[in-house]
Formats: structure tokens, sequence, C-alpha cells
């Protein structure tokens, strides 16, 4: 059980399977966490190194040099570049419709 919330990296095409673990969305943050009393072991595939506290999860103003990507994060950010590319994809494919002609 944790004592604390621990934060998660989910790929968009993963949240449905977390959230019915029992992760949830922290929508100010924009990130999955494992609530405080919760066994977070099934979640370990998610863990990041972020700090627990979803809320703590933005970036200093006064941060001058961008963090380097890791694999992980440069995989899971081409996750959702996939997740958003197939749904835009489904809703703007081209749809062929059957002609009729009218007498």
């Amino acid at each position: 059980m944790t004592t604390a919330n621990t934060s998660l990296k989910v790929p968009f095409n993963e949240k449905d399977q977390a959230k019915a673990l029992g992760a949830r969305w922290n929508a100010e943050a924009k990130q999955w966490y494992v609530p405080q009393g919760l066994d977070a072991a099934p979640f370990a595939k998610w863990f990041t190194d972020a700090p627990s506290s979803p809320t703590s999860a933005t970036p200093s103003r006064n941060s001058t040099k961008a963090a380097p990507i890791s694999t992980v994060q440069e995989n899971a950010l081409d996750d959702d570049m996939n997740a958003i590319n197939a749904r835009l994809r489904d809703a703007f494919e081209t749809r062929e419709f059957e002609t009729r002609e009218f007498e």
C-alpha cells in the first residue's frame, strides 16, 4: 500500500487498463497517479522518476535548460503521437458514399 500518491506515465492506448486497476487522472497536472492506500505493484510498468505528488509535476519556471528526454519518455511520446494520429485519421478519413440517381 502506498502512503502517498505515486506518479505514472501511462500511454494513451493503455489508459483504460490503468484506470481499471484504480489509477486516477489529475487533470490539472495532466498526469496519471496511484492514489495513496492502493497497492502500487500492478502499476510498476508505468512508474516514473517524477515526484510522487501529481500537483508538483509541473516544471519550475526558473529552469533555464530542458532536461534530456530518456528513451522511455521518447517511447511514451511516440505512443501518444500515434494515438493522436489514429484519432485524426479516423475523424478525417475520406468516406465513399453510394451515389443514387434520382428520377
